[in-house]
């Protein structure tokens, strides 16, 4: 299982939320760094299943909010092939 590992407290801005995604996931060597390649990766790029942690999450940057929204799309759209764990 693919689990990827995010310190929302410590990401600087959605760019730096799309560098780390890349290095963890599956789609390093194509990733676009924009909300349309995250959904793709998310849905049909990466092998599931998978877990995403997301810890200190109540201290996420405003910019991370739309990040955060498809994240939860993902997660309800891909039926529990993706979980999201908030630490």
């Amino acid at each position: 299982m693919l689990r990827l590992r995010f310190d929302l407290g410590e990401l600087a801005d959605r760019d730096a939320f799309y560098r780390q995604f890349a290095a963890q996931s599956d789609c390093s060597g194509d990733f676009g760094n924009n909300l349309d390649a995250l959904w793709d990766c998310l849905t049909g790029g990466m092998a599931l299943p998978a877990e995403i942690y997301l810890l200190n999450a109540d201290r996420h940057d405003a910019d991370l909010a739309p990040v955060l929204a498809l994240l939860e799309e993902a997660a309800q759209s891909l039926s529990g092939e993706l979980r999201l764990i908030y630490a």
